[in-house]
Formats: structure tokens, sequence, C-alpha cells
């Protein structure tokens, strides 16, 4: 039995990849919400003079999820087990669902270009991913090679590869939804918006490889999803145009 845990200080190789990442997307989605109300609101004066207090509340927010999505992904990142026997694949990690695959099951292994790997099962949520920052690299590459033959892949999925612009996406067309007029804007907006968060919050509520805590947050999403089905049915009926007459 081989057990292969993430090596020292690994976590502070993606950590500079985490907030290149998370820190633009953060600040554009403060931005939008901050525009949003300025379409919307009669005394647009007025709430141009408390954005001053607004703002600052809103970058203090950032800072401190920031703080807190750091240190649980480093939690989680450190606490990374890789177990293989005879016959037998498994990923623990705290928080998130174990997974196991028997070698007669391994559908794929796959290495990537940053070098971390991904097995892939029979079962479509059985993958296990393993980061690049693995300790023992080279032994865990010669044993998963005799498990069956690494495939190379340099070019990264389409979904996977746009997932990070997923949430700009969602903005925009969330933007659209409230601010524009036009009801077939609105209407189409507001249906990719929902079919793109509910293809999301299902994925991720499946997936094995999302922990427990982000699993239930997410469901916080349908209340955004309830709100933007709202605001299209009131613009598309009319309701919200009979209101201002």
């Amino acid at each position: 039995m081989q057990i292969y845990k993430i090596k020292q200080d690994g976590f502070k190789e993606i950590k500079k990849q985490m907030l290149t990442k998370a820190i633009p997307t953060l600040l554009i989605a403060c931005t939008v919400g901050f525009l949003i109300p300025c379409f919307n609101i009669n005394d647009k004066e007025g709430y141009i003079n408390v954005l001053p207090i607004v703002i600052p509340f809103g970058l203090l927010s950032i800072v401190i999820g920031l703080y807190r999505g750091i240190n649980t992904q480093k939690a989680l990142f450190q606490s990374y087990s890789l177990t293989i026997t005879n016959n037998l694949i498994t990923r623990e990690r705290i928080n998130t669902p174990s997974i196991s695959i028997y070698f007669s099951e391994v559908k794929e292994i796959v290495k990537n270009k940053n070098g971390s790997f991904i097995i892939r099962g029979k079962d479509n949520n059985d993958i296990i991913e393993i980061p690049a920052q693995i300790d023992e690299y080279s032994q865990l590459e010669m044993t998963l090679q005799k498990i069956q033959p690494i495939v190379l892949k340099s070019q990264i999925p389409f979904f996977e590869k746009y997932q990070s612009l997923m949430g700009f996406v969602n903005l925009g067309l969330m933007f659209c939804v409230v601010t524009v007029t036009n009801k077939i804007i609105v209407g189409l907006s507001g249906s990719l918006f929902v079919t793109l968060m509910v293809w999301s919050l299902i994925k991720i509520r499946k997936s094995k490889n999302v922990d427990n805590k982000t699993k239930k947050a997410v469901l916080l999403s349908i209340v955004v999803i309830v709100s933007i089905i709202t605001v299209v049915i009131f613009k598309l009926s009319g309701i919200a145009e009979m209101q201002k007459h």
C-alpha cells in the first residue's frame, strides 16, 4: 500500500493562482452590484452620496471573504490523501466525499499540462483529481503508468477552460435582466442565466470533488435564481411598466 500526501509548502504554489483569479472576479462582481441600483432607483444622486460608505464595506467584505476562502482551501488541500493498494485507488479529504476506484474500473488516466493528474472511473462522478503538488511525484507517476498508460493532454476541455468565465457571463446576464427594458433581451438573458445557474448548481451538488461546506453554500444561489425569474416575469408581463404609470 502506498500513501501520497501534499508536499510541504505545496499550498504556496497555488495560493497566488487562486488570488489572481479570485480578486478580479470579486471586484467586478461588487462593481456590477453597485451599478445595478443606479439604473433602477429614482434618487440616483442620493444613492451616489452613500457610495463612500457602501464601497468600504464592500471592499472589507471582499478581504474577509478572501481570507476565509484561502484558509478553507488550505485546510482542504493539506488534508489531501491518495492511497493506492493492490487493486484500489482512494482519494480522501476533510469534509469531502471519499472516492475509490478499482483498477479494473479506471477508464482513463490523464496528465494535464500543469502536471496534475485526473483518474476517471466508470461512473461520471468518479473522478480523482491529483494536484501537481503531490509528494513523491515521480514515484506516483510510475505507479499510475502501471495501472494504465497515462494520456498526455495539452488541450483543456472547453467547459473546464472557460469555467472561470462563467461567473462573468452570469453577471452580464443578470445585469441585462435587471437594467434592460427590451422584453426579448430580458427573456433571453433570463432564460440563459437560469439555465447556467441550475446546471452549475446540479454539477456542484453531484461532484465528489467539492467539499460539503461549498455544496451547502451554493444552495443560496436558489434565492438568486428565484429573484431573477421574478424580475423576468414582472418585466415580460408588463407589471413593472404599469406600476410606473
